[in-house]
């Protein structure tokens, strides 16, 4: 009868998880859809390419801060959340304000670069706004998950959906909307929904800022984190470094061009990096508790389970494209649909390399991770420019799916050269065999 509350206690907890990513990724959907259709092409392009330098620039607050929250979070702070998520919240502020300055370095490079465009620099001002409250709307919501409580979670993404969709709405019928204010509209969003978040997390601010154990915080989140902000810089350049590589190679409309088409895929692999979220703390934990073959079991799982389903969807896209696009973007950019098959294909290799990176995080070698994007990087550098600027958007889609599939390959082979050195020799004890049966469908 326990054993039956918890897996019921756990059926819901997916549930609720399940329900965050949903609304995490379909909020970021509609909104580039929006964007997409409500905007001439040229700003949709230089929308699309500050974001990708946004997501360049978060990733370090993401390898210094939340990465390094979901590893010791639910082990070393496990009595201490409140004081723990305060001193993160100071690191934070800390992390934005290094990010903004880049950001004002960014935007005179970029007049540099394209000196006609006066849309770019105005982007990159709006990001440079919206950037800390987007990010602490991130940060919130991924510490709903360290007490494994994303029904608080569902609150804050609920709230940041609303909210942004409702502004873009307003502005849109203002005449208002910009790549600009799209930003900014994102960040009154983030304040929202981080304002419901804290009402739930409760964390404890009353704290100095220098202190021993905020040095043991910054000690513990670098010592993780230095290889995950090495590898922020591989990770852009095998993925989003393509949109300046389009915008170099061709013009800010084929970048508008590539990103709607990656709206169709883009929500998935979201959902994959989200679901992360319940993952990776469970493997950590299985880890921790050197249940070897369990966690081999749960680690295959996730692979095959990811991989079926990308399989799925990116079959169903190849069918209703072409119809999806007419209907989203009221008939814009319909002359691209030709290359959704190989707009996919990333995806696809993505979803199966999702079980061995989720392991090698739980194992606290976060080196092998940076090895695998380090090897995905190297087609863009020795191919994708020169496909991009000899095919155009074919040349990036081919190059993109070349990135995907090193990284695949490599962070698969880093997993099973760790797994075997840590766990040589599994002995078929009963604990053992229960733990099998006890994988990751009994956890979820």
């Amino acid at each position: 009868m326990i054993l039956d509350k918890e897996k019921i206690c756990w059926v819901r907890k997916g549930a609720m998880a399940f329900t965050d990513q949903g609304l995490f990724a379909t909020s970021g959907f509609l909104i580039n859809i929006l964007l997409a259709r409500w905007l001439p092409p040229d700003q949709y392009g230089a929308y699309a390419l500050v974001f990708s330098i946004y997501l360049f620039v978060s990733s370090f607050h993401n390898a210094l801060l939340l990465e390094p929250m979901s590893i010791f979070g639910p082990s070393s702070y496990s009595h201490a959340l409140p004081e723990y998520l305060g001193r993160l919240f100071r690191l934070h502020l800390a992390i934005t304000f290094a990010l903004g300055m880049s950001v004002c370095v960014g935007i005179t490079v970029l007049k540099l670069l394209f000196s006609r465009s006066i849309v770019l620099p105005t982007a990159l001002w709006g990001v440079s706004i919206g950037m800390p409250w987007m990010l602490l709307f991130w940060l919130w919501r991924r510490a709903a998950y360290l007490r494994l409580r994303p029904d608080v979670a569902v609150y804050g993404a609920g709230a940041n959906a609303f909210t942004c969709i409702a502004l873009i709405f307003l502005f849109h019928v203002w005449g208002r909307l910009s790549p600009f204010t799209a930003f900014v509209l994102q960040g009154i969003a983030g304040i929202v929904s981080s304002a419901v978040l804290m009402y739930f997390i409760r964390p404890q601010f009353k704290l100095s800022w220098i202190d021993e154990p905020m040095r043991s915080v910054l000690k513990q989140h670098w010592r993780y984190g230095r290889w995950v902000v090495v590898t922020a810089f591989v990770f852009w350049l095998a993925g989003d470094a393509y949109f300046v590589i389009i915008a170099s190679a061709a013009s800010i409309t084929d970048v508008a061009a590539f990103r709607v088409l990656q709206n169709f895929v883009r929500p998935v692999g979201q959902l994959i990096v989200s679901i992360n979220l319940m993952l990776v703390p469970w493997a950590s934990g299985r880890f921790a508790e050197r249940a070897g073959l369990a966690f081999q079991r749960g680690i295959r799982n996730i692979s095959v389970i990811f991989t079926a389903a990308s399989i799925i969807y990116l079959a169903l896209l190849m069918v209703f494209g072409k119809r999806l696009m007419v209907v989203l973007y009221g008939g814009k950019y319909t002359q691209f649909t030709y290359l959704i098959p190989l707009i996919g294909l990333p995806i696809l290799f993505s979803a199966m390399a999702e079980g061995p990176s989720v392991a090698v995080k739980a194992m606290q070698v976060p080196s092998d991770v940076f090895w695998g994007y380090a090897a995905s990087s190297v087609p863009t550098i020795l191919v994708g420019v020169f496909l991009t600027r000899h095919w155009g958007l074919v040349g990036a889609a081919l190059g993109l799916a070349g990135s995907s599939f090193a990284f695949w390959a490599v962070i698969s082979c880093r997993y099973r050269a760790r797994f075997n050195e840590l766990f040589p020799t599994v002995p078929e004890s009963h604990e053992n065999k229960r733990g099998i049966i006890d994988g990751l469908e009994t956890e979820v």
